[in-house]
């Protein structure tokens, strides 16, 4: 698990402030206790997968963590302004992190980025 709590030397936080509630394939699907209402930017567990909920059940985002533990790739399915023209319009898109945790410009889901990650996404029909 993982949190936004204070950052230890290894880069991974120390309070943990989500929960657990299910798993699709690999991923856990976490909600946030507390004040926590985006997905963690570490995971204490390397090479983890983690999806957000909004709650409607519906998919949000999914984060994917490299072997150790941050935040590298983020699949969300909501509106993107920039990629539809309005604020209304949910859009399948991605944000890339580096190793500063900066977060990309949000681009259209790429065909094969679809394929790699599709029985995820299809578990929410997208």
């Amino acid at each position: 698990m993982a949190s936004r709590g204070a950052v230890a030397k290894n880069g991974h936080v120390t309070t943990s402030t989500y929960k657990v509630v299910r798993q699709v394939f690999d991923a856990k699907v976490l909600v946030g206790a507390k004040h926590a209402h985006g997905l963690p930017d570490y995971a204490h567990t390397p090479n983890s997968k983690y999806i957000k909920e909004n709650s409607d059940g519906s998919f949000r985002e999914m984060r994917i963590y490299n072997g150790e533990g941050r935040v590298f790739l983020e699949i969300a399915y909501h509106c993107e302004e920039r990629l539809t023209g309005n604020r209304h319009e949910p859009v399948l898109h991605y944000h890339t992190y580096d190793e500063n945790l900066a977060r990309s410009q949000g681009e259209r889901l790429p065909d094969d980025m679809h394929e790699k990650y599709s029985k995820y996404l299809e578990a929410y029909g997208l």
